[in-house]
């Protein structure tokens, strides 16, 4: 079964290398890697030498349209029966599709993932510390949690190709800055148990400000979630229902972003005092999406 991994690239061609260097190190080897170049500022020469003629790698590039339109495109090219995502300053452990592809065909799933860790980024590779995510929990029946909760990492997700062909508008927003992926993830969700790998087969890196990490981009991912999909869910299926109480919440966090960005402007997320105030408001909503929404 072959597998096509899709990997989206900006910067940092050097990482870029290091993660090509991890599929092609799988002890599975029907794959292909499809890397869309996002439009990239960066000198590719010497890494199109290095894999241009190599018999895996496909390399395209297209205009700056974010991630999600990069692995979009990458799906769109892809010739394999399932689709699995890294990012180019991520990495996986050798065993990671093999692993993976057994799960999928064993169980005969649509979509699954792995356990993974984090490292911080260190001049010496040998000296990296790598810090386990706890995420068994995230598994099988997913929805509605998943509405409050997403405890899966975008490298760590395998998903079968024909399902979504099948259904075209489960794709990864492009409407979003940050949480496409998520979008896609709760689309999946609603009507696919989720498998999970108890293996720490995907490598994670931290570099710079880790944007989950900031208030602001929840506010913002929480709001632009409520007007792309919580608010249209019924339009993919109309079957299915969302607690009052979530849509109260999400839409609370949509008006606090709009006012925010209304209040500091759009383009730089990573201002304090945007910071500051976006803490003090979605404080609500995180306690209501931690400890009361089920």
């Amino acid at each position: 079964m072959k597998v096509s991994v899709i990997i989206p690239f900006y910067s940092n061609v050097g990482w870029l290398e290091e993660a090509v260097e991890s599929v092609l190190d799988q002890t599975f080897s029907d794959y292909e890697i499809i890397i869309v170049n996002d439009g990239s500022p960066e000198d590719d020469n010497d890494f199109t030498k290095k894999y241009g003629g190599h018999i895996k790698v496909e390399y395209f590039k297209t205009e700056n349209k974010g991630p999600a339109h990069a692995r979009n495109y990458g799906i769109s090219k892809s010739k394999g029966e399932y689709l699995a995502f890294l990012d180019s300053d991520d990495l996986w452990l050798n065993e990671k599709l093999e692993k993976q592809v057994k799960l999928m065909e064993d169980s005969n799933l649509n979509w699954s993932h792995t356990k993974y860790s984090v490292f911080d980024e260190v001049s010496n590779k040998e000296e990296r510390v790598y810090t386990e995510i706890e995420n068994e929990d995230f598994k099988g029946v997913v929805y509605p949690k998943c509405l409050t909760k997403l405890h899966i990492g975008t490298p760590c997700v395998m998903i079968r190709k024909a399902y979504i062909l099948e259904n075209d508008f489960i794709r990864f927003s492009e409407k979003m800055r940050f949480g496409q992926d998520g979008y896609f993830w709760i689309l999946m969700g609603v009507k696919n148990e989720l498998g999970y790998l108890n293996e720490n087969l995907t490598l994670v890196r931290r570099a710079g400000t880790n944007a989950v990490q900031r208030a602001r981009v929840h506010l913002n991912v929480r709001g632009n979630l409520n007007k792309n999909l919580i608010k249209r869910l019924n339009a993919f299926y109309p079957d299915i229902k969302v607690s009052g109480l979530t849509k109260i919440t999400y839409s609370y966090c949509e008006a606090m972003n709009n006012l925010i960005d209304q209040l500091f402007g759009t383009k730089n997320l990573k201002r304090r005092s945007a910071e500051l105030v976006s803490k003090m408001a979605y404080l609500p909503a995180y306690v209501m999406f931690k400890n009361i929404i089920k």
